[in-house]
């Protein structure tokens, strides 16, 4: 990939960087849906994505890309998903599913090309779009797939597992002490109900910090592998501070599948763990007599999040 094109798509999206504002001021991106980038991190992605499908259309300059040629790239981008899966029927998908289109790779580069144009472009749908599929990993399998890890990464697996994180956020487990949680929202009290162990803070989807709670066996060999100085990590152009010598980030998605497909013969990716915490908290509180809507709220706040229908999303 020419790397003008991506200093050309990093210049083009740089005007829509928002970060340290507070949610009720990040506007609207020209007509798009799209709010402007609250994390670098969003903004870098749109970039690359943005740079590599120029790079794919052949275009030297992404001011050739009107609304008539992203189109034409998506739909295009949809009859190649649809090629492959006519040829991947009668192959091992376990293999090949990297040849696929998902429906989150299509919705990221809609995203990218609307930006650019600053006008809206209609959804295209992918037929092989994974995350309608089941993502959950049971307890078994973690366990056996931390054991096909190296100790590092089989720790981050535990921690993931057991807290409901992501990748990222494994980068930058402080302890509660360190760092104050986010003011100005409405944290429900019965947060971690039925959950034993030690507090932690982490750094989430858009600065969100919140508490998480880390079983105490976990959490002593956590403490083992504390560093003396904390240290700069680069993950996906970002770069991140941890306190601790454990998986997190991009290196840590791959070594989990990579160790998924060695162990169970697929991956779901790392993300199913979220999918497995969320899940197992949605059964609790509904043992408890708690409403499907609060069940829903509490769960989506122990991940991240702060509406209880995306709750929705890790119930698949």
């Amino acid at each position: 990939m020419a790397k003008d094109l991506k200093v050309q798509a990093e210049a083009v999206l740089k005007k829509h960087i928002a970060t340290g504002l507070p949610k009720a001021q990040v506007g609207v991106i020209g007509e798009t849906p799209y709010k402007q980038f609250t994390s670098i991190r969003s903004y870098k992605e749109s970039a690359a994505t943005l740079a590599r499908i120029a790079n794919t259309m052949g275009v030297d300059k992404l001011k050739n890309i009107d609304i008539e040629k992203a189109q034409d790239y998506l739909i295009a981008r949809k009859e190649q998903e649809r090629a492959n899966r006519n040829i991947l029927h009668v192959e091992n998908k376990s293999q090949n599913s990297n040849r696929l289109v998902t429906q989150k790779t299509l919705d990221a580069e809609r995203k990218a090309l609307s930006i650019l144009i600053g006008k809206p472009i209609p959804r295209v749908y992918s037929s092989s779009d994974s995350s309608r599929g089941q993502r959950a990993y049971t307890d078994y399998q973690v366990n056996e797939i931390a054991k096909s890890q190296s100790p590092r990464n089989a720790l981050a697996t535990k921690i993931a597992h057991a807290s409901g994180l992501r990748a990222k956020e494994l980068l930058q487990i402080r302890r509660a002490s360190e760092l104050s949680v986010t003011s100005g929202r409405k944290w429900h009290k019965d947060r971690f109900s039925g959950l034993a162990g030690e507090k932690y803070v982490v750094i989430g989807k858009g600065g969100l910090i919140r508490e998480i709670i880390i079983p105490t066996n976990l959490a002593k060999q956590l403490e083992t592998r504390r560093l003396d100085t904390p240290i700069l990590v680069t993950d996906r152009g970002v770069k991140y501070q941890s306190f601790y010598d454990i998986g997190g980030g991009n290196a840590f998605s791959k070594s989990y599948s990579d160790a998924s497909k060695r162990t169970l013969n697929f991956s779901n990716g790392a993300h199913g763990l979220r999918h497995q915490y969320a899940q197992s908290r949605m059964s609790y509180f509904k043992s408890q007599g708690y409403s499907d809507k609060v069940a829903k709220t509490l769960t989506s706040q122990e991940l991240g999040h702060f509406r209880a229908s995306i709750t929705n999303v890790y119930l698949r």
